[in-house]
């Protein structure tokens, strides 16, 4: 168990922070798969187990289910989609990355299982060790999420939407009474549930941002920046209560056939590509054709209204709308109404 003592001023500075994105669920997500308990996952395990890519035991060395883990949560944080994720991944401080490393290592040394020698090289920016990191992160990130990434942050922002109207409407110790069986709030301290040890740890007066999660499991998270000792702790909750949530988060199954008599093979393929965030160089390598040819597919969905565009830098980055979310998850009645 964990002691977060608050003071009167922590207090005040309780906010309810942005989900996660592509990068930090794909970490937790991982951590879920090696994981025997939770069943609330064991139908996504048993999908998911079999397509697991070759390049997992990366990613199982620095994230395992039940042992510290390198936080690659709190450099990449902000990052929505996966392409993002992998951009701040490759950008993370050099040294913000070795003191988690280090941290984590002295950690896993207790119970005799360090963290290997590759993991050492993760601070260097250019090391093949990051660069093993983001294609590994990357390719389970296709498998676990299966294409259902922009239906799980929909989820996951309507869910930090409700937790801050509840900060707004009936304040903070009413948000602490919903974290239940997770949580317990006995002024001043929150008591989070956790299979390591107890101890306390304090705010003092730099607050909490609380996020939703999806694979937070089994219990809350304490994240905290190993740069900057004045910014606020992060606890990442599990949005979870049972299999019905799950199904809920999860959402509906898109039928190819249904999209590809819409749109087409190709352009359905490319929604789908796009759901999960990415730049028009992305879209032509998932898709296998010529960036003039991703281009074009990709103006034909954003005049349809089911994409929409940016410049960011030298990339044009893509994303599906309301609509388009509503295509994919086969509910037009609900994308039209939004829209």
């Amino acid at each position: 168990m964990k002691r977060i003592q608050f003071t009167p001023e922590d207090l005040m500075r309780v906010r309810i922070g942005a989900p996660l994105g592509a990068m930090g669920e794909t970490v937790l997500a991982t951590r879920v798969l090696q994981r025997t308990d939770a069943p609330v996952y064991d139908g996504w395990r048993s999908q998911v187990r079999p397509a697991i890519p070759d390049n997992f035991g990366v990613l199982a060395d620095i994230v395992p289910g039940v042992e510290h883990f390198v936080d690659l949560i709190t450099p990449t944080r902000g990052g929505r989609s996966m392409s993002a994720g992998i951009e701040a991944l490759h950008l993370a401080s050099r040294d913000e990355l070795r003191r988690e490393v280090e941290a984590t290592d002295r950690q896993r040394a207790d119970s005799g299982r360090p963290l290997p020698a590759w993991a050492r090289n993760l601070s260097d920016r250019d090391s093949a060790a990051r660069r093993d990191v983001a294609v590994a992160v990357e390719s389970f990130h296709e498998v676990a999420f299966a294409g259902r990434w922009a239906h799980v942050q929909s989820y996951l922002e309507v869910a930090a939407e409700r937790m801050a109207r509840t900060i707004a409407t009936e304040g903070v110790e009413q948000l602490f009474a919903g974290l239940r069986p997770f949580a317990r709030w006995h002024a001043p301290v929150l008591e989070v549930l956790t299979k390591t040890g107890c101890h306390d740890e304090h705010l003092d007066g730099r607050g909490l941002v609380i996020i939703p999660s999806l694979f937070a499991w089994p219990g809350p998270l304490l994240l905290k920046s190993t740069m900057d000792k004045d910014a606020p702790m992060t606890l990442v909750v599990p949005v979870l209560r049972d299999i019905a949530d799950f199904a809920t988060a999860w959402g509906p199954r898109a039928t190819n056939e249904a999209l590809t008599a819409l749109l087409g093979r190709t352009r359905a393929a490319a929604l789908q590509v796009i759901a999960e965030g990415c730049t028009t160089t992305e879209l032509a390598r998932r898709l296998g054709v010529s960036p003039a040819t991703a281009s074009e597919h990709a103006s034909i969905l954003r005049a349809a209204g089911l994409i929409e565009s940016w410049r960011h830098r030298n990339a044009m980055r893509h994303q599906v709308t309301t609509l388009g979310i509503a295509l994919l998850d086969g509910d037009l009645d609900s994308g039209v109404r939004s829209a």
